[in-house]
C-alpha cells in the first residue's frame, strides 16, 4: 500500500458536510494545535467537485502581502477587487464558489471579514488557523474578532475512534463498543483483548494524523513515535515566531526558554503523586507571573489542557473551580510519550510498564476528554481525599477515577456516602477490567472513555 493511498476519516468531516447542508450557515472556523489535519481536511472537502466549482485559497503564513488585501472595506465585492490585482481570479460562480483563508491569525482583517459577509449567500467562507485562543495574535493590532458570526470546529488531534476507523475499522464495529457502554454490558473476552492491544498501539501512537497514517501503513510504532517527536519540536519553534504588528519577534529569547521549559516540565509534575502543576518551578525572572503566562500562551496554543482542582464536586462544576490549582496534560498522548525516554513503547506494548503507568493512564483520560470537548476538573484535599477526574456527564457530577490496575476507590466511595458535604455524584471506575455495573457504579476499560461523552465539536449545527 502506498502513502498518499490511505485517506484518514475524520469527524470535521461530517460537520463540514452538515455545515455545507445548513442553508442558514455562517462562515465556518476551524481552530486547533498545528499538525491537527485542519487544512488537508479543508482541502479535501472543498475539492468535491458535487460541492464546488471554484476554491480561492488564500494562505497568510506562506504569502503574508495577501493581507493588504483587507485594508480597506471587507465586504467580499471589495476584497475580491483588491485581490485581483494581487492574483489571478478565476469566474467566481456564485453558489459554488467557496473562499478558504488559511493561516488566518496572520491577517486580523481577514478574520474579522468574517462577520462583515456572514450573510454573504453568493460565496462561502471557510477559515482555519492556530492559536486563535490568543488574544490579539498580532500584538499591537486592535481589531476585533468576528464573535458570534461564525460556526465555529475545535480541531484536535485524532481521537481514539478515528484511531480505529485508520486501523480499518467501520461504524458497526465502533458502534458495537458504544452499544456495550450504553448497556454496560460486557464484550466478549476476545473483542476486549483485541481492543486493548489496539489502545495500547494509540497509546505509543497518539493522534497527529502524519504519525496515524505512518504507523498504519508500517506497522512500526518507534518511527512513528519520531514523527511525533518531530512535530513537537516544530511546535515548539513556533514560540519564537509570533510578530507583533511592527514584525518584530514578540518574545525575547528568555520568554521562548521559559514556555519551552514550562511545556518540558509536565512529564516530571505529572509523575509525582498528586500530579498538579507548580508554575514557579519553571523558574527565571519574575517566575510566578512569567511563568504563568507561558502556561497561558501553551493553552492559547491547544498545545497543553489544563485541569482545575475544584473547592467541591456538585455542579455546575466550573463555578468551584480553583484558579491557581491545577494539573497540566499535552493535548495528545503521543507527546508524552515521546518526552519520556527510548524503550517506554516497548513496554506499553508488553504490558510491562512500571510505575509510570498509573500517570500514562491518567493522561489518556484527559486526551479523551479533551478530544471530547469536555471540560474537566479533580478533587483534592489537604487532608488526601482526591478524586482523579471530575466532569459533568447527563447533567450530573461525575467522578472518574483511573486505575492503572484493579484497585478500590476510597475517597471517591466518601464522596458519595456524603452527598449533604460533597453534593450529588455518581461514579464511574477506568480499569484494566471489562464493562461492568455493581452498586450503581460503572466500571469500564480505558479504551471506552472516548465514548463516555458526545464530542461537542462534533455535534451538528441545528
Amino acid at each position: 500500500m502506498k502513502k498518499q493511498e490511505l485517506e484518514l476519516r475524520r469527524h470535521i468531516d461530517d460537520w463540514l458536510a452538515t455545515w455545507k447542508s445548513n442553508p442558514n450557515r455562517k462562515p465556518a472556523l476551524i481552530k486547533g494545535i498545528r499538525q491537527s489535519g485542519k487544512t488537508h481536511a479543508i482541502r479535501k472537502f472543498t475539492s468535491d467537485k458535487t460541492r464546488y466549482d471554484v476554491v480561492v485559497y488564500l494562505n497568510f503564513w506562506d504569502n503574508p502581502g495577501l493581507c493588504d488585501a483587507f485594508d480597506g472595506k471587507l465586504d467580499i465585492d471589495s476584497i475580491i477587487t483588491e485581490l485581483s490585482v494581487k492574483l489571478p481570479l478565476p469566474h467566481l460562480v456564485p453558489g459554488k464558489t467557496v473562499f478558504v483563508f488559511d493561516e488566518v491569525q496572520e491577517c486580523p482583517r481577514a478574520l474579522l471579514s468574517l462577520k462583515t459577509n456572514q450573510q454573504e449567500r453568493r460565496f462561502d467562507f471557510i477559515a482555519s488557523g492556530s492559536y486563535l485562543g490568543i488574544r490579539g495574535y498580532v500584538v499591537g493590532d486592535d481589531t476585533p474578532k468576528p464573535v458570534g458570526s461564525t460556526d465555529s470546529f475545535d480541531m484536535r488531534t485524532m481521537d481514539f475512534e478515528e484511531f480505529l476507523w485508520a486501523k480499518g475499522f467501520g461504524d458497526d464495529q465502533v458502534s458495537l463498543l458504544k452499544t456495550a457502554l450504553e448497556r454496560a454490558t460486557p464484550l466478549s473476552n476476545s473483542m476486549h483483548e483485541s481492543f486493548q492491544r489496539l489502545f495500547r498501539e494509540y497509546l505509543c501512537v497518539g493522534g497527529f494524523p502524519e504519525a496515524v497514517k505512518s504507523f498504519v501503513l508500517t506497522g512500526n510504532v518507534y518511527s512513528s513515535l519520531q514523527i511525533t517527536r518531530r512535530i513537537t519540536r516544530d511546535l515548539q519553534d513556533d514560540f519564537g515566531r509570533r510578530r507583533g504588528k511592527d514584525k518584530k519577534p514578540l518574545f525575547l529569547p528568555s520568554e521562548v526558554a521559559r514556555i519551552r521549559s514550562a511545556f518540558s516540565l509536565i512529564p516530571s509534575f505529572l509523575g509525582k503523586e498528586n500530579k498538579r502543576y507548580i508554575v514557579s518551578k519553571i523558574g527565571g525572572k519574575g517566575a510566578k507571573d512569567a511563568g504563568k503566562d507561558a502556561l497561558d500562551y501553551l493553552e492559547d496554543s491547544g498545545i497543553i489542557a489544563k485541569a482545575h482542582n475544584l473547592d467541591v464536586p456538585s455542579t455546575p462544576l466550573s463555578i468551584h473551580a480553583i484558579p491557581n490549582q491545577y494539573k497540566v496534560f499535552p493535548a495528545d498522548i503521543g507527546m508524552l510519550v515521546g518526552l519520556l525516554e527510548d524503550g517506554t513503547t516497548d513496554a506499553i506494548l508488553s504490558g510491562n510498564l512500571g510505575m509510570g503507568k498509573g500517570m500514562l493512564y491518567e493522561a489518556l483520560v484527559a486526551d479523551a476528554l479533551h478530544k471530547a470537548g469536555a471540560r474537566f476538573f479533580y478533587f483534592a484535599k489537604e487532608s488526601g481525599l482526591e478524586l482523579d477526574f471530575v466532569i459533568n456527564r447527563e447533567g450530573q457530577s461525575t467522578i472518574l477515577e483511573v486505575k492503572a490496575k484493579n484497585g478500590n476507590a476510597k475517597s471517591a466511595k466518601t464522596v458519595l456516602s456524603h452527598p449533604d458535604h460533597y453534593g450529588q455524584t455518581k461514579l464511574i471506575l477506568i480499569k484494566d477490567s471489562n464493562l461492568g455495573m455493581k452498586d450503581g457504579v460503572l466500571t469500564i476499560p480505558h479504551y471506552l472513555v472516548s465514548f463516555l461523552l458526545p464530542g461537542s465539536s462534533t455535534l451538528p449545527l441545528y
